[in-house]
């Protein structure tokens, strides 16, 4: 099995249409817990304002909810993607899901990040000052976001998008390589074609920094390309650009 339409074939997964309209889908636990039970049901009414189908997904270690969404098939969806976010089917880092063609696709994209040097991408790891992993998720002018969790998705460039939380970014100066790699989880268009619930899952190596943020004297924090940016777009001593030189100084920037 290798895109999340194909996963709705998995063999511990079960489609059965309730008398009362509702769509129950059963993920089999096999005797290890309950089972776990998400429904999707139509709307009573059309309503141009208001999506016609709704989906529950029913809580894995605190997600879940009732959602709605524009077609059935996004229900299906949406209920296969939490259970291989809850870990429950879907991709193992050995990769062995992928089927020829995308162990072809995913090989090149290794090939590609390998090469990949200097500043931190959009799916490398940082350990951050308290010793916890975080995964780099958006450059800015000056730095790139962190952020603990979230969904990567990786283009035929081997560049990396993130749809998720982003903390707050932190200067590129304060990103120093390990030299180490841990493997990190994306996910690509099967067979690279485009469309709804094509997602293929897909562990690949990427390179592991350390934040390590640092003081600076006045002097330099002024002198920093983010504070004179911020200078020239706030005006000199304007209460925001101070405000950029004092998290410059105090290696909060």
């Amino acid at each position: 099995m290798t895109s999340t339409l194909e996963l709705m074939a998995h063999p511990r997964l079960s489609f059965e249409r309730q008398q009362d309209g509702r769509t129950e889908v059963r993920f089999d636990m096999r005797g290890f817990g309950s089972d776990i039970v998400c429904t999707y049901w139509p709307t009573e009414a059309a309503n141009p304002n208001r999506d016609p189908w709704v989906y529950n997904l029913e809580r894995i270690n605190g997600e879940g909810g009732t959602y709605t969404h524009q077609t059935e098939t996004g229900c299906k969806i949406a209920i296969i993607r939490h259970l291989i976010d809850a870990g429950l089917i879907g991709a193992t880092e050995d990769n062995a899901h992928l089927d020829e063609r995308n162990q072809v696709i995913a090989d090149g994209l290794k090939e590609t990040r390998e090469a990949f040097t200097g500043k931190p991408r959009v799916g490398d790891f940082v350990i951050m000052p308290n010793g916890s992993f975080e995964r780099c998720c958006n450059s800015t002018a000056h730095g790139m976001q962190t952020t603990e969790g979230g969904s990567f998705s990786l283009s035929r460039s081997g560049e990396g998008s993130f749809s998720g939380g982003l903390n707050r970014p932190q200067l590129w100066e304060y990103f120093k390589e390990t030299g180490e790699t841990k493997l990190g989880r994306f996910w690509f268009f099967s067979h690279n074609i485009v469309g709804a619930g094509r997602a293929v899952d897909v562990f690949l190596p990427c390179r592991v920094f350390k934040l390590e943020p640092f003081e600076m004297t006045e002097t330099e924090a002024r002198a920093h390309p983010k504070a004179q940016a911020s200078a020239e777009f706030w005006g000199e001593n304007h209460s925001d650009h101070l405000t950029v030189v004092h998290k410059l100084m105090k290696g909060a920037a």
